[in-house]
């Protein structure tokens, strides 16, 4: 009898265990416990896993935030260079960044071997 007792008490601990919400490292917020959720959401997937109000979700987030910042740093592109139909410099064969006449077109130097085939 003690056997049998001891049994259904393992089972019914196993069932048990089975039935709690599994534990998900990134909060899941759309997770139901162990109801299994329906197709609720016809968008894209990035709409539907982004959550919020707006339908767009931390990864879109993130990104627009990195955007951000690499905009406000130092180094941007100017409105000139913005601008539609328009060369840095005219001349040909010469430099954009130095449209002087007689100025070297390829000024980059770089260590001389067979595999760069460097000028000499």
């Amino acid at each position: 009898m003690a056997r049998i007792a001891s049994c259904l008490l393992i089972c019914a601990l196993f069932v048990a265990a089975h039935m709690l919400p599994p534990v998900v490292a990134g909060g899941d917020r759309h997770q139901l416990g162990w109801i299994p959720g329906g197709g609720g959401c016809s968008g894209s997937i990035g709409e539907c896993e982004g959550g919020g109000e707006d339908g767009l979700g931390f990864e879109f987030e993130m990104d627009s935030e990195i955007n951000r910042r690499i905009l406000a740093a130092r180094r941007y592109i100017s409105y000139g260079a913005l601008s539609r139909n328009r060369v840095p410099c005219s001349r040909r064969g010469a430099s954009y960044y130095n449209c002087r006449p007689g100025a070297q077109a390829n000024p980059y130097s770089r260590g001389c071997s067979a595999i760069t085939r460097c000028r000499r």
